[in-house]
């Protein structure tokens, strides 16, 4: 090997898989001009615990009030902690009534009003899910501290609550937007919610995708029924029949899965939210705004999904504009390289959208009508094939059982919005897509990147996921996942895709780790800064989800950040506060381990809290827009049980 080749190797402590001999010389050369810093490991908030007058991650209603679970002893058939229940790290006074918080913190975003530092962040689950707002003070030395946290309200007629939310970006106009993920599906809540009376398995619907999830929602309204069952989770509805038609009155389907927008207007701290229908409804995982403040690319989180484009009509404004579908076709003879073509698949503003959307009589037979395969395998004259997700929808074509539905698309219902997989599939573009994640911008490079947690389903070659086709994608299959990067235009719209960092499972696993530990694994959340692909994982195919940070300069991939076990990183982004820079993060639901693997403080109720913290701080001058970090040391561990409060050691970054 080039000895300048494994010197850089060595002080990176990386991967120098892809790095040359020239790219190492250049290397060297950087770092005779190179500053290093200590780069520290703080923790900002923890799950359930209080910070002023608010507890951090606390779930509400629509009134505000405390949302409770309502328990049995060992409904779970698991042991309770004291005082406890170990249900998600959702802890209780009792054994019979549980205050309800959440362990799942996402993206933390910071802004500065009035001299004042805000962290917005939010909370993916349970449901209903929920936002807050922090205030932080930052020390002498750029030690940040929260000293206040409230819930963000959320019971506005045009919000309605929230759901899912996943994990979200900054805007360049300063706001938070997030992402509503795993939106219910409306043709199943149509044709088995709507019809059922009391049945205790809800007609079917409690074993959809979207089910326990509805249950949940319920509690936003106050309903709730008697203590909940082993395996059924929140059971709002059961045998009661007046429950169940309240929630049918209430609930609006059609209202979540949109991209959710909160903006900080006082700085006393007081909030707007706004869903914007205008992205399109799926089921988001994170949308982000291109430097045109027009173009936003939205990642859909799950099987059968698409790539957005939204082109706004005016920069910074996003109530009206065009919505595209990408179409991804495989260059000749390769699986992994894509040209890039875009479908337009409708024009709207969020006034007309947010009307159909907020009404509860808004049906998917509003928007379609649906019939099935015929004999021959094909649909009828008049209704196009579209692929779908849902085992509900599957027929048999030609022997086989496919993921299909036959479409005829209703006029005047805005359906490219509101049902936008369904619409994207009938005109062509690609959804075929198995976990789109993180999406991330690099301006450097002008491209986007985008991760996939595992290549799977649809993403396969003559797959079931794809129904009818046209079978865009035919990768070869890969359990560890890939991130691709996409070449922009200067418009900004991408034009080509290929694979840049993949994992696997072929060397260096055991038991705990079925994919490789010198390569990421359930690639999730994405971040670009300073020459470097900070990626996230969400995978249980790591004993420890890691934060890497991929050098796009050398070719390196560094471990930078160790989540407790059964813990996934995410919302991972360059924060600035106080007039110093910071590498802000989310954990979520550590201890949530398979069946032998749980570590020694798996039983300590401070273990089971989810985290957001920081890797700082650095200068200002570390992170301008021309400098490149490289990454130096150990891999900084998250603390975990009667550890959570030290705040560890420190490692090295160095800004060239």
């Amino acid at each position: 090997m080039n000895l300048r080749l494994l010197a850089a190797a060595f002080l990176l402590l990386g991967l120098a898989a892809g790095a040359t001999a020239e790219a190492a010389a250049g290397q060297e050369q950087q770092q005779q001009q190179q500053q290093c810093y200590d780069l520290r490991l703080g923790i900002l908030a923890r799950s359930g615990l209080s910070y002023g007058s608010g507890t951090f991650g606390r779930l509400v209603d629509v009134n505000g009030q405390p949302i409770v679970r309502v328990l049995q002893e060992g409904a779970y058939g698991e042991r309770l902690h004291p005082e406890t229940s170990t249900a998600r790290g959702m802890w209780s006074k009792d054994a019979s009534l549980a205050d309800l918080y959440s362990n799942a913190p996402d993206i933390p975003t910071f802004a500065e009003v009035g001299g004042n530092i805000f962290m917005v962040n939010h909370f993916e689950y349970p449901q209903p899910a929920a936002a807050y707002l922090s205030t932080i003070t930052a020390s002498d030395n750029g030690d940040l501290s929260v000293i206040n946290t409230a819930h963000v309200p959320d019971n506005s007629s045009r919000v309605q609550g929230l759901w899912f939310l996943c994990r979200g970006e900054k805007t360049p106009w300063g706001t938070h937007l997030g992402a509503e993920e795993y939106p219910p599906d409306c043709r199943e809540y149509e044709q088995l919610l709507l019809p059922c009376q009391q049945d205790v398995e809800l007609c079917g619907y409690a074993n959809t995708s979207s089910g326990s999830g509805l249950q949940e929602f319920a509690r936003y309204y106050g309903l709730y029924t008697g203590a909940e069952k082993a395996g059924q989770g929140a059971m709002a509805f059961g045998a009661n029949a007046t429950n169940l038609a309240q929630f049918k009155e209430l609930f609006s389907c059609y209202n979540y899965g949109a991209s959710p927008e909160v903006g900080i207007t006082s700085p006393d701290g007081s909030t707007n939210v706004i869903k914007w229908r205008t992205l399109g409804r799926i089921s988001h995982e994170t949308a982000v705004v291109m430097p045109d403040n027009r173009t936003i690319y939205s990642s859909d989180d799950g099987s059968s999904g698409v790539l957005l484009k939204f082109v706004a009509d005016r920069p910074a404004e996003l109530s009206s504009g065009s919505l595209f579908g990408g179409m991804f076709k495989n260059k000749q003879g390769k699986r992994d390289e894509f040209d890039i073509e875009w479908v337009l698949l409708g024009k709207g503003s969020q006034a007309e959208l947010e009307a159909i959307a907020l009404n509860p009589s808004t049906r998917f037979s509003s928007m379609f009508e649906a019939v099935n395969v015929t004999s021959d395998g094909t649909c009828p004259e008049g209704f196009y094939p579209a692929n779908t997700p849902f085992s509900s929808f599957k027929q048999k074509v030609k022997g086989k059982s496919i993921y299909v539905e036959c479409l005829k698309v209703k006029p005047g219902m805005a359906a490219a919005f509101l049902e936008t997989r369904r619409v994207a599939a009938i005109k062509g573009a690609t959804t075929e897509w198995e976990k789109l994640e993180g999406i991330t911008y690099d301006p450097h490079r002008n491209r986007l990147y985008i991760a996939l947690t595992s290549v799977d389903k649809g993403m396969l070659e003559a797959n079931a996921y794809d129904g009818l086709g046209p079978d865009h994608l035919r990768f070869n299959p890969n359990p560890c996942g890939i991130v691709m990067a996409l070449e922009l235009d200067s418009a900004f719209s991408a034009t080509q895709g290929t694979v840049i960092v993949a994992g696997n499972n072929k060397t260096n696993t055991d038991k705990a780790n079925k994919c490789d530990v010198n390569a990421i694994a359930g690639p999730d959340n994405l971040f670009y800064a300073n020459h470097n692909l900070f990626i996230a994982e969400d995978t249980s195919r790591h004993a420890n989800n890691f934060l890497w940070a991929y050098n796009l300069k050398t070719g390196t991939l560094s471990r930078i950040l160790s989540a407790p076990v059964g813990a996934e990183v995410t919302g991972q982004r360059l924060s600035f506060a106080a007039g110093r820079a910071y590498l802000t993060w989310a954990i979520q639901h550590p201890m949530e381990t398979e069946e032998g693997q749980e570590p020694a403080d798996k039983d300590q109720e401070m273990a089971m809290r989810g985290y957001v913290g920081y890797l700082g701080p650095l200068p200002l001058e570390a992170v301008a827009p021309d400098a490149a970090l490289s990454f130096a040391g150990h891999a900084l561990s998250v603390p975990s049980g009667s550890a959570q409060e030290q705040v560890l050691g420190a490692s090295k970054v160095c800004a060239a």
